[in-house]
């Protein structure tokens, strides 16, 4: 069975350094190796979502120009549709990777840039079985989530950086995954959601065991399966995508964490951040 996952929020162009140790201030250093990809959470969160066989809509600004031009043909590539929103350039970010795959990133998140909501995010929203929104682009994520709450699709939210926007954001989610460098500007991450309607909160840690807490009292952490790390960028947004094409299959938010824990952690295992292909060839995306 097909499902449609509609993802909302950054896309961006990453000027990834491999191989990047010692970093000194004042100092020149090497990199082993460069590459140009596309990349940001939801982006990253679509691919993985459309590599599972989900038919995935990303609504996003990529820009007009070249660097626009490869992150369409990216999206293509893996069978994402693109519904585009208004901007003259997409952001560039530039990742550093260490020997250890650990990663280092400076990004300018979408330089304050505030899109109109493009013709047919609304109805796109309200047929999805399950709407992500990064924070990124509020009004593309507002616009997205009034339609898919009013519909009774499911929504989840990704929760990277605290946003000005998100008190007025997270009353629309039903279900979140935060880093564990996310924090709140008062109090405790996972109690201030639920104080803010959220009813699922995961919290992931990178390679240390991710937890899992219910508005209903419940909690559980999840081990990470252990893989030999290529490097860790994007691994999160592929915990994202895949977890949102399970919750479309049907599962509930557990059984989809678990799930999406196994394609994330096998992501770290190459570079750039996807379900390695061997994986794909072998599972059914509503079964894994």
């Amino acid at each position: 069975m097909t499902v449609t996952v509609l993802c909302v929020g950054l896309t961006t162009i990453d000027l990834v350094y491999q191989g990047v140790d010692g970093l000194i201030a004042g100092a020149k250093a090497q990199a082993q190796s460069m590459t140009l990809s596309s990349g940001g959470p939801a982006a990253n969160a679509a691919i993985a979502a459309a590599d599972l066989g989900a038919a995935v809509t990303l609504c996003s600004c990529v820009g007009e120009d070249q660097f626009g031009d490869l992150a369409r043909e990216q999206l293509t590539r893996h069978g994402v549709h693109l519904l585009a929103a208004n901007s003259e350039s997409i952001p560039i970010s530039t990742v550093l990777i260490g020997s250890d795959g650990e990663r280092s990133i400076i990004s300018a998140n979408g330089g304050g840039h505030r899109p109109d909501a493009p013709v047919g995010l609304a109805r796109q929203a309200a047929a999805a079985d399950v709407v992500l929104v990064d924070g990124h682009y509020p009004e593309l994520a507002r616009c997205a989530l009034e339609a898919a709450r009013t519909a009774e699709r499911p929504t989840v939210i990704d929760l990277g950086s605290w946003k000005p926007e998100l008190p007025s954001l997270l009353p629309l989610c039903d279900l979140a995954i935060a880093s564990a460098d996310f924090t709140v500007p008062e109090g405790e991450v996972v109690s201030t959601l639920f104080e803010h309607g959220v009813s699922f909160v995961a919290i992931s840690n990178g390679g240390s065991p991710l937890t899992w807490h219910s508005s209903n009292g419940s909690s559980e952490t999840v081990t990470i399966p252990d893989v030999e790390v290529v490097a860790t960028n994007g691994a999160g947004d592929v915990l994202h995508g895949a977890f949102a094409n399970f919750i479309a299959h049907g599962d509930g938010p557990v059984e989809a964490l678990r799930k999406a824990v196994m394609f994330a952690s096998a992501s770290c295992t190459h570079w750039p951040a996807r379900i390695p292909s061997h994986l794909l060839a072998t599972t059914d995306s509503g079964d894994a």
